[in-house]
Order: structure tokens, then sequence, then C-alpha cells
């Protein structure tokens, strides 16, 4: 029978074998690390890994007109603008018509409004078109419509 000192002798031994192995296979793996490193070798194969290559362009397919009338360059006669730009020209001026009335336009019919408590109403003629002249000489038509028929 072995006596205890062979035993921790042995046990010793074995600790030693394990670790040798242990270290001497991380001691290859931390040099390839150091080669792979200063080589960059990784970080190549990181890169291409990252990058696709280009896709290859192709025509798209010819497609056939469809209808009765082929496919052409459209044509047009282009017409120029009458004035030199577009809205209403600032200071608009009520046209007067002749003997220097206002040329106005009224509803024929009066329209009533009460008051909540119906002990007031007011009748009034609201005005259905004014007519104004603007700074190039343009009429300028505003058409109201009724009041309440909102």
């Amino acid at each position: 029978m072995p006596t205890p000192a062979d035993q921790r002798r042995a046990t010793a031994e074995a600790l030693q074998r394990s670790r040798q192995g242990t270290s001497e296979a991380s001691r290859r793996a931390a040099g390839e690390a150091m080669v792979a490193r200063r080589t960059g070798r990784n970080e190549v194969d990181d890169i291409n890994a990252l990058v696709s290559q280009p896709r290859q362009r192709r025509s798209l397919p010819a497609v056939d007109p469809r209808g009765s009338v082929p496919a052409q360059r459209g044509r047009g006669n282009y017409a120029a603008p009458q004035s030199t730009g577009g809205g209403i020209a600032a200071p608009l001026t009520e046209r007067l018509r002749a003997g220097g009335k206002a040329d106005r336009a009224y509803y024929p019919d009066g329209v009533t409004f009460y008051s909540n408590d119906y002990m007031l109403a007011v009748q009034i003629q609201p005005l259905h078109t004014l007519t104004m002249i603007d700074a190039d000489g343009a009429e300028v038509p505003f058409v109201f419509g009724v009041p309440g028929d909102v």
C-alpha cells in the first residue's frame, strides 16, 4: 500500500502533467494570435466578409407597345402669357357706372335677421356682386353668397 507521501507525490505529478498540456496549447494559441495580429490576416478576412461583389448590370427587357397608337414625342403650341404675372394687381378701386353710381348687384329678395328672443328683426338686401378694377385695368368681380345660407 502506498504511503501518504507517495500519494501526494503522484497527485502533484498528475497536476503538473495536466497543467503542462494546457499551458503548451495556450502558448501555441497565443503565438498564432500574435502572428495573425502582426500580419493583419484577421482584418483582411473580416473586410472581405463584409464587402459584397458589385452586382452585374443587366438591361431591362423590352416591353411591346400596347394599344393602337405607338409611343411618340409630345407636341403642343406655346401660348405666351397675357400679362406679366398672375393674380390681381393692387390697388383695387371700385368701378363706377355712368352717373357716379357704384357697379354693384344685389340679391332680389331681402334677408331678415332676428335676435335670439325675436324682439328685434333687421331686414337687409345682401350684396351679390361687386366689380372692382385692378392697377392693370382688368375687371375683378367679387361674388358673394346669401347670408344665412352657410
